[in-house]
């Protein structure tokens, strides 16, 4: 793929957020930083994919991987709140502020950040080891019936804890390194942990599962993935000793600006993880399930995170700071154009791909898991909630943005309200379509969840302007252009059912692009672009 397509996401975004009047340099630092970081957000993406396909190939997709998945689900939930979603949320603006008074500013402050975010997980992953057996029964109460399973998942619950901490600490340090102009590797080292899983499962493939049981396979698999947690701090010390900040501990609560930022981080590290609760709700309604519909879920959920990371996530990513500023210096306007350019951003990938996913949801699963162990009917199932969950991918997009926005503009209440709404409309979905459809049923209700948060968010005051500025003829021209696309991959799919999935794939992914480019090119739709770097 051209490499003007591969990340042509930053274009786009960049596009929107200069002002009309002064064409983006054609190699400003900014977009190179974005380049970089996307890159690596690619690879970390693709090694990913390969560590969940050798996964249920040497493991399958049933009460193992369930069992794990069920306790890694519990490790993620922590990460996203209490790393990625508080430190992004709260301490980094924070970060830069101090930076932005001395450099000896910055480096006190992050002292007491990084204090915080190692104690505080510390706390988290111990209490999880030794409260490991109630925090199963709270979260996949259904492992009760199956007491085999249910100790399982309290073992490796408590074999990733540690995890725990490396991961926290390495989001802390990979913001700090992002602040400072550091963007590829910092975002290459989470890669340790899809290399050290494939490692091991190469190892036990070989000689080296020789003898051993199955659970006891399982708790090595999860030993790996701890262990991986401290290669990426490993990886990342030296640069951040490099860009000026130390790991001397001092009292967090003695700094005026940490405490400042927990404010912000604590109810924004909710919002900024809400994917992960729903998925996280999905997994408790999952154990009463047959075995491997937590699986299904994971792998399905994994699809879905590529898009969203890549091209949502990135855009709420650029135009955070842009939106702070234009806020901070009371111009609507200039905040109204750069969240209409985001959701332009977003549309022009999203809507294509959920339609994308849904056509090919099972040649897509067969070629990715269906290997080893893993069987058809276990891609079966996993194809049968990709669908359904690509049904709210474009809420899933709308909701980073939205949020990201909210807090650009200070608004930290409203994100937490609408996941809070979110939340408990999805649980309350999930036990009446459970019973109607299994795992495709907990998917339907996350993805109606997800499109009733984003249509709060849209109505929200500082979000509503920017959505309607976009002309509705860019979506309808959109939208023509993706069902074009979605009829090909679904003749495709018919028509080559009887071969390797992977042909089918082959042939309609690439097919597929050209024909919404090409429709977006007869409907005259001038983004497409930004899209394609000004080519066609």
């Amino acid at each position: 793929m051209p490499s003007g397509l591969k990340f042509s996401h930053i274009g786009i975004v960049y596009y929107f957020m200069r002002e009309k009047s002064t064409p983006p340099p054609p190699h400003s630092s900014f977009l190179e930083n974005l380049r970089a970081l996307s890159s690596a957000t690619l690879l970390t993406k693709v090694l990913g994919y390969a560590r969940d396909a050798g996964l249920v190939a040497v493991f399958g997709g049933g009460a193992l991987t369930d069992a794990y998945y069920a306790a890694f689900r519990i490790l993620n939930v922590f990460r996203r709140t209490v790393g990625e979603g508080a430190v992004n949320a709260g301490f980094i603006p924070a970060l830069e502020k101090e930076k932005a008074v001395s450099s000896a500013h910055g480096a006190v402050f992050f002292s007491a950040a990084w204090t915080l975010v190692f104690f505080v997980s510390l706390a988290l992953a111990s209490l999880g080891a030794i409260f490991r057996h109630d925090l199963v029964r709270l979260t996949s109460y259904g492992f009760t019936a199956r007491p085999e399973q249910f100790l399982l998942t309290a073992a490796v619950t408590a074999i990733l804890m540690p995890h725990l901490i490396f991961v926290n600490v390495s989001a802390l340090f990979q913001s700090a390194l992002n602040a400072a102009g550091k963007f590829f590797l910092p975002a290459l080292a989470p890669a340790a942990f899809s290399l050290s899983i494939i490692a091991y499962l190469l190892f036990m493939a070989g000689s080296g599962g020789a003898g051993l049981a199955d659970n006891v396979k399982i708790m090595g698999l999860a030993g790996a993935a701890s262990l991986s947690g401290l290669i990426q701090v490993l990886i990342l010390l030296p640069m951040l000793k490099k860009a000026g900040y130390g790991l001397a501990l001092s009292n967090p609560f003695k700094n005026a600006a940490v405490s400042r930022s927990l404010l912000l981080a604590a109810p924004a590290a909710a919002a900024m993880a809400q994917d992960q609760i729903a998925l996280f709700v999905n997994t408790m309604f999952a154990s009463f399930l047959e075995p491997g519909s937590i699986t299904a879920i994971y792998n399905a959920a994994r699809v879905i995170q590529f898009p969203v990371s890549l091209f949502a996530a990135a855009a709420a990513s650029v135009t955070l700071p842009e939106l702070s500023r234009h806020s901070a210096d009371n111009e609507p306007e200039r905040f109204g154009a750069v969240l209409g350019g985001a959701f332009k951003t977003t549309a022009l990938i999203i809507i294509p791909a959920a339609l994308g996913l849904m056509a090919l949801s099972l040649p897509i699963c067969r070629t990715l898991f269906e290997h080893g162990r893993f069987t058809r009917e276990q891609s079966g199932l996993t194809a049968g909630v990709l669908f359904y969950l690509s049904l709210g991918l474009a809420g899933f997009g709308v909701n980073k943005l939205a949020a990201s926005a909210c807090y650009g503009a200070g608004d930290v209440k409203t994100p937490v309200k609408i996941v809070l709404f979110q939340t408990a409309l999805n649980a309350a979905l999930c036990f009446p379509l459970m019973r109607a459809m299994g795992a495709e049923g907990l998917a339907l209700a996350t993805a109606l969840s997800s499109l009733a948060a984003a249509a709060l968010f849209i109505r929200a005051a500082k979000i509503r302007g920017a959505f309607y500025r976009v002309e509705p003829g860019f979506y309808l021209k959109t939208l023509a252009a993706s069902a074009l696309m979605c009829a090909f991959c679904l003749g495709a799919t018919r028509l080559l059912s009887d071969v390797h999935p992977a042909y089918t794939v082959a042939l309609a992914v690439p097919g597929g692009i050209a024909i919404y480019f090409g429709a977006l090119k007869i409907l005259r739709l001038e983004e497409r672009k930004l899209l394609t770097g000004g080519r066609f």
